[in-house]
C-alpha cells in the first residue's frame, strides 16, 4: 500500500524490517529489488533480485527486471543474457522480445535483433513496438524499402506515436523522398509539438532544398524549445558557408561537436586552446573526421607559420608524406607533421586547435582562401614510380580518371552510376582509368561488357591505402571525372584538371552555383538540377568533354 501511495521511502523502511526477519521470502526480495531499481539504485536492486534467483530460478520475471538493470547500468551483454533467459522461461514474454531486440540493437548485433524481432512478430502480429523497431534495424541495414513498409505497419496499428513519423521522416529523406519526409516531421511535431529535433531536420531538408530562409527558421524553431539543443544552431552554418558568408558560418561551425553524427573531440576543447595570437612555444592543429578533410583544412596549416614557434599537425598516416613535401616546398620549415592517432595522443603542446576551426582564422572572405587555396600539392620524386610510367604509357589518347561513388553509407546520393558515366565517355583516342577507392573488378566488368568500352586499372596500387601511387597516377593524367569524395579533394589538391559532379544537396565546399569554387581553383563543377537525377549533369559534361577534346 505505501509503494503504491508512492511513499516509496516508507515503503522500503518497512520491507527492510520484514526482510530481516524473513530473508529468504522470495516476495520481499522482489519487492525490494523493485524498490531499489525505482530509486535508481541499481547495485542493490541487482543483490535482491539474484538473492530471488538463489529462491527461485524459474522466475521469468526476474531474468527479465535483472536484463532492465543491465541495460540501465550500460553492460548490454549482462542484459541480453538475461532477457534470453526470461523468454526460454516464457516464450510468449512480449516485452523481453523487444527489451531485447533493443539490447541487440545498441550492440549493432543487427541480424540477431532482426531474427528476435520477426520471431516475435510470428506470435503478435498487434504490436507497434516490434514493427517500430524492425523498421529501425532495417533502415540500419540500408533495406530502406522494406523499414518503411514496417514503419506504416507501425502507424496503423498505432498513429498516435511521434517517433515513428520522426524516424520514417529519417529513412524518406536518406532515399530522397524529401515531399514526404517533410510530411511525417510535420506529423511528428502535429503530434509533439515541442519536438526540437523533428524541427531541426525539417531544417536540414530545407538546406538541402536550398530554401534558406525556411531551414533558417526551423533551425531557430529548434533552439527556441530547447536552447540546449545546439545541432541546430551548427546546422545554421552551412546556410552561410554555402553562401560565402564565412564570418556567420564559422562562428556556427564552431559547434560541430554537439551533432549526433560527429566525432567526439580527442582534446579538451576548454583548456589550451589557440586564441589566434602568437604563440612562443607549440602548437598541436589536430585532424578531424575522414581523409577528405584532412586534405581540405590541412592546406590551411599553412597559414599558420608565422603564428608560432613551432606546429605540429596530426594526419591520417596516408598523407604524411604528402603534407611533409607540400610545407617543405612552400619553404615553411617550422611545421611537423605526425601520424592522426586516435590511441596515443601528442601531448607536448602549449596550445591546440582542430583543424576545423583554422577557417575562423584564415578563411573569412575569397580573397583570405585563395592565398592558401592556389597553392599545389607535390609528388614526392624519391618514390620509385616507374611500374606507374610504364602503365601509363602503355595506354593512348586522352587519359581519363574516373572516381564515382563514396565509401560513406550515409552519404550514397553523392553516387553516380558507372555504366551511366561511361556511356557519355569517347570510345575513341581516348583511355579510362579507373581511381575509385575498394574492390569494383565486379562492376567494371559487367560496365566493360554492357558498353564495350575498357576500364583499366593498376591492380598494384591500392587506391584506398597508397595515397602517395595514386597522387603520381592522378597528377599524370589529362583529366579527371569525380563525384564529391576524396579523389576530388586530392585531385584539386595538385590542382588537376578536375570535373566534380554534385548532387543538389551538395556539401559547403562546393559553394551553390556556378562552375567554379574558391577553395580549388582548378575544379570545374556540374551539379544537379534535380535530386538523384544525373542526365542533366552528364549532358553537360559531355559537352564540356567534347569541347576539351576538340
Amino acid at each position: 500500500k505505501l509503494f503504491n501511495s508512492g511513499d516509496i521511502i516508507n515503503a522500503s523502511i518497512k520491507a527492510k524490517n520484514l526482510i530481516n526477519q524473513y530473508p529468504d521470502n522470495y516476495e520481499l526480495n522482489k519487492f525490494l529489488g523493485l524498490v531499489s531499481a525505482h530509486s535508481n539504485n541499481f547495485d542493490e536492486a541487482l543483490i535482491f533480485f539474484h538473492k530471488c534467483l538463489k529462491i527461485n530460478d524459474l522466475s521469468s520475471d526476474i531474468y527479465f527486471n535483472l536484463g532492465l538493470i543491465y541495460k540501465k547500468k550500460g553492460l548490454l551483454e549482462d542484459s541480453e543474457k538475461y532477457y534470453r533467459k526470461a523468454i526460454k522461461l516464457n516464450p510468449n514474454f512480449l516485452d523481453a522480445y523487444i527489451n531485447l531486440g533493443v539490447v541487440l540493437e545498441e550492440q549493432q548485433k543487427n541480424i540477431d535483433c532482426l531474427n528476435i524481432l520477426e520471431d516475435f512478430i510470428k506470435k503478435d502480429q498487434n504490436s507497434y513496438k516490434a514493427y517500430f523497431n524492425l523498421a529501425n534495424i532495417l533502415s540500419k541495414l540500408n533495406r530502406f524499402e522494406e523499414s518503411i513498409k514496417n514503419y506504416n505497419k507501425a502507424i496503423k496499428i498505432n498513429n498516435n506515436q511521434a517517433e515513428i513519423f520522426f524516424n520514417l521522416a529519417l529513412v524518406l529523406k536518406k532515399i530522397g523522398n524529401y515531399d514526404d519526409a517533410i510530411a511525417n516531421y510535420n506529423e511528428a511535431i502535429r503530434l509533439k509539438p515541442d519536438y526540437f529535433k523533428a524541427h531541426n531536420n525539417l531544417g536540414v531538408i530545407f538546406n538541402d532544398l536550398r530554401k534558406f530562409s525556411e531551414a533558417f527558421e526551423f533551425f531557430e524553431k529548434a533552439l527556441k524549445i530547447n536552447s540546449e539543443f545546439l545541432e541546430a544552431y551548427y546546422n545554421e552554418s552551412f546556410i552561410f558557408l554555402l553562401q560565402n558568408k564565412f564570418i556567420e558560418g564559422w562562428k556556427r561551425y564552431e559547434f560541430r561537436w554537439t551533432s549526433e553524427d560527429q566525432i567526439k573531440p580527442l582534446y579538451n576543447l576548454n583548456k589550451n586552446i589557440w586564441d589566434g595570437k602568437f604563440l612562443d612555444g607549440t602548437l598541436l592543429v589536430w585532424s578531424e573526421q575522414g581523409i577528405g578533410d584532412h586534405l581540405f583544412f590541412g592546406r590551411m596549416v599553412q597559414c599558420l607559420k608565422d603564428q608560432a614557434k613551432k606546429i605540429v599537425f596530426t594526419v591520417d598516416k596516408r598523407l604524411i608524406k604528402l603534407f611533409k613535401l607540400f610545407f617543405f616546398n612552400l619553404g615553411v620549415n617550422n611545421i611537423e607533421i605526425i601520424e592522426h592517432n586516435k590511441t596515443n595522443l601528442f601531448v607536448n603542446f602549449d596550445k591546440h586547435l582542430p583543424a576545423g576551426s583554422l577557417g575562423k582564422f584564415f578563411a573569412n572572405s575569397e580573397e583570405e582562401i585563395l592565398k592558401f587555396s592556389t597553392n599545389n600539392f607535390n609528388i614526392n620524386n624519391d618514390i620509385d614510380f616507374t611500374k606507374i610510367t610504364k602503365f601509363l604509357n602503355d595506354l593512348k589518347g586522352f587519359k581519363i580518371g574516373l572516381s564515382w561513388k563514396s565509401l560513406n553509407k550515409n552519404e550514397q546520393h553523392r553516387n553516380i552510376s558507372l555504366q551511366k558515366l561511361v556511356s557519355i565517355l569517347p570510345n575513341k583516342n581516348c583511355s579510362l582509368i579507373n581511381l575509385q577507392f575498394g574492390d569494383t573488378t565486379d562492376e567494371i566488368s559487367q560496365v566493360e561488357k554492357n558498353s564495350l568500352c575498357k576500364i583499366h586499372s593498376l591492380k598494384d596500387i591500392d587506391n584506398f591505402n597508397n595515397i602517395d601511387e595514386l597522387s603520381f597516377l592522378i597528377n599524370n593524367l589529362d583529366l579527371v571525372i569525380t563525384i564529391q569524395n576524396t579523389t576530388a579533394h586530392l585531385s584539386l589538391g595538385f590542382q588537376k584538371k578536375t570535373f566534380v559532379l554534385l548532387p543538389t544537396n551538395s556539401r559547403w565546399h562546393w559553394g551553390l552555383t556556378g562552375e567554379r569554387s574558391v577553395w580549388y581553383p582548378a575544379a570545374q563543377i556540374f551539379r544537379q538540377s534535380k535530386f538523384n537525377h544525373w542526365e542533366d549533369v552528364l549532358n553537360n559534361v559531355k559537352i564540356s568533354l567534347d569541347k576539351l577534346l576538340a
